[in-house]
């Protein structure tokens, strides 16, 4: 997986917001993964957006987590993880065993900061939350409904989430950024509000 980011405003996060991609038309089999997932909103426990900011502050490889909980009507709240077994693990991929779909809602992996990349046009932490051609693949292959991204930093965390529908429809594109009011910049592990995190997608 490389370069994995859904709406929300709370407390001391900030919300941000970029031009979104030019969506491919849907196909009949596009149309038919969209009506068979209705769940559009991810709902990520204070104690778990803590956890996650921690890790990606503080690792130099990629890795993968399942993010887990519950269900009810259309929203999925997560609040917990399990770490897959890993075939691979470098600063730029991960190749990692299959989540549990039965008992998985999202699949979040990281991408270690190691500064501006001008050949990939990376300046900041945000142009890395991203899902790259091999992200897309992963995600549309799996039927996992959220995918999660986060850019770890010394200072601070960039977060970022996809629904897996919206991976399938711009499944054409190189990447795929994230889009409006679907990332936000944490505070540094330990200063964010104790307070549930919410997260809504189109």
């Amino acid at each position: 997986m490389r370069r994995l980011c859904t709406g929300f405003l709370i407390g001391a996060l900030s919300v941000h917001s970029v031009p979104a991609p030019s969506q491919a038309a849907l196909t009949p089999i596009d149309s038919a993964i969209l009506n068979s997932q209705p769940t559009k909103r991810l709902v990520i426990t204070a104690s778990l957006v803590r956890r996650l900011s921690l890790l990606a502050a503080g690792l130099d490889r990629e890795v993968v987590l399942c993010l887990q909980g519950s269900v009810s009507g259309d929203t999925a709240t997560v609040r917990d993880f399990v770490m897959p077994d890993l075939l691979k693990s470098t600063a730029d991929a991960v190749v990692p065993e299959p989540c549990e779909p039965q008992s998985t809602l999202a699949v979040w992996h990281n991408h270690p900061w190691t500064g501006p990349d001008s050949s990939f046009g990376v300046k900041t932490p945000e142009d890395l939350c991203s899902l790259s051609e091999p992200d897309l693949r992963s995600v549309i292959a799996d039927s996992i409904p959220f995918a999660v991204v986060s850019v770890g930093r010394s200072a601070q965390s960039v977060t970022c989430w996809w629904r897996r529908v919206q991976a399938v429809v711009n499944r054409h594109v190189k990447f795929l950024p994230r889009f409006p009011r679907q990332w936000t910049e944490l505070p540094a592990p330990g200063g964010a509000a104790d307070a549930r995190r919410r997260y809504t997608t189109p």
